[in-house]
């Protein structure tokens, strides 16, 4: 096993070129300094300090393990000033995982503030569904991931961030669904929806179920966006999410199909592993996001 302490006594002995200014700055005695030199001198077999009134020297053996040491130690101090960094957030990476929806209708004003308070933190986007993020996350592959919440919440803290509300939405083309409607009376209607491989796609499917209902979609498509567009254009009658839809709503661009009942409301929020640390910069975007939401974060299991 390497004894660092002996490099760090050499390397300062090296430097200050006098046991004395060694013994000094290492807030040591001199006779300990002496001890130390002699035991690195022993261990290496070698004379490495050239002894005289004035002070010391380094031998050409001294000369050789000095350009080492100096390296090792420069890397040592390299880390210190990087680390001292990522303390104080001027450094680091964040890696996030969320879906192209989340992203772009809520993340993107929570990204946007902690690039402007942490300008030195970098941001790593992995756009991902909500069954592949916490598969990324298992896999330690991202920081955290924000995803409506899992069925399966063992080994995994969820921080709700937010509430979001599924409806069916139409345009002008079918008027008379500004009425109330069953979901059941859907049926004789074009429907879109989002692809299977998604947990809006999951949760909805379980509460048509349960509503002994089955829809068959004649669009499946995996962007939100889409829906909403094609929605506006009339090709049917689209499932999405109020939250994100709120300006084509304002606007009559669409309006909300009345379904009774209707669709339970679902968390949605940041998910990390649980009983693991996270990393300085990690933890500083997700108390930034969960304090703007007014949020402290729950374990669920």
């Amino acid at each position: 096993m390497i004894d660092t302490e002996l490099y760090r006594v050499f390397y300062t002995v090296a430097l200050a070129g006098t046991v004395s200014a060694a013994a000094a700055s290492l807030h040591v005695s001199q006779p300990a300094v002496s001890k130390s030199v002699k035991k690195l001198e022993h261990l290496t077999g070698c004379t490495l300090f050239a002894r005289s009134v004035k002070g010391v020297s380094l031998t050409s053996e001294g000369r050789i393990l000095f350009d080492y040491v100096q390296q090792g130690f420069t890397h040592l101090q390299n880390g210190e000033r990087i680390l001292k960094k990522i303390r104080e957030r001027g450094e680091g990476v964040v890696r996030v995982g969320i879906s192209n929806t989340l992203c772009r209708y809520y993340f993107l004003p929570h990204l946007e503030e902690f690039h402007r308070r942490y300008p030195g933190i970098r941001i790593a986007i992995v756009n991902r569904s909500s069954p592949e993020t916490l598969h990324l996350l298992e896999q330690g592959m991202i920081d955290f991931g924000v995803v409506s919440i899992p069925r399966d919440t063992s080994g995994f803290v969820f921080r709700e961030l937010l509430t979001i509300q599924d409806i069916f939405v139409a345009g002008s083309t079918y008027p008379e669904l500004r009425e109330p409607q069953t979901p059941a009376a859907l049926a004789g209607y074009p429907l879109m929806m989002l692809e299977k491989n998604n947990v809006t796609r999951a949760f909805l499917d379980a509460w048509l179920t349960a509503q002994q209902v089955e829809l068959s979609p004649e669009i499946e498509i995996g962007s939100l966006e889409f829906l909403i567009e094609f929605a506006k254009i009339g090709l049917g009658v689209a499932l999405v999410i109020k939250n994100f839809v709120t300006e084509e709503l304002r606007c009559g661009l669409l309006f909300e199909v009345p379904v009774a009942p209707a669709i339970p409301p679902r968390p949605v929020g940041i998910v990390t592993p649980k009983n693991l640390p996270m990393s300085i910069a990690a933890e500083t975007f997700i108390s930034m996001v969960c304090a703007g939401c007014g949020q402290d974060g729950k374990t669920l299991s």
